[in-house]
């Protein structure tokens, strides 16, 4: 047996909501049929309303100066950079002129990527034959 009274071998019972019928979607319930009653249904009739008073608690929407946890989060993340950023961590002046040179090494290698990544990407120019003269003059001055 199942929690609904259906035996687990009977697939007809499974989903059965009128007392000893089979289940047919299509049939339309008649007056003064027994419909078995969920605990929610039940529930609904009773129209229970618990007997407490208000709580004093508000939303933090209705009180000033709530507690935000993504202000808090983000306030705490700007503060470690902030340190981060005027704060040696005990290591010596050389390291950090080498971090800083290897840093500016680094953005170079990605600029040399990107440049050969554009000019693969740009149409090749077609050279223009010999035999066209040039529009404008060539002006050559000797200094």
């Amino acid at each position: 047996m199942r929690g609904n009274g259906a035996r687990h071998d009977d697939p007809d019972n499974r989903f059965d909501r009128r007392a000893g019928e089979t289940f047919d979607r299509l049939d339309d319930e008649e007056e003064g049929e027994q419909i078995r009653e969920s605990a929610r249904q039940r529930a609904r009739r009773r129209r229970y309303r618990p007997k407490y008073s208000k709580p004093r608690r508000r939303p933090a929407a209705e009180r000033e100066g709530a507690f935000n946890a993504l202000v808090w989060i983000l306030d705490g993340v700007t503060g470690l950079l902030e340190e981060l950023q005027h704060n040696d961590l005990g290591l010596p002046e050389e390291f950090w002129v080498h971090a800083y040179a290897a840093r500016r090494e680094g953005l170079l290698a990605l600029r040399a990527i990107l440049d050969a990544c554009i000019d693969e990407d740009a149409p090749p120019t077609e050279a223009s034959p010999s035999s066209e003269r040039p529009k404008r003059g060539g002006i050559n001055i000797d200094f």
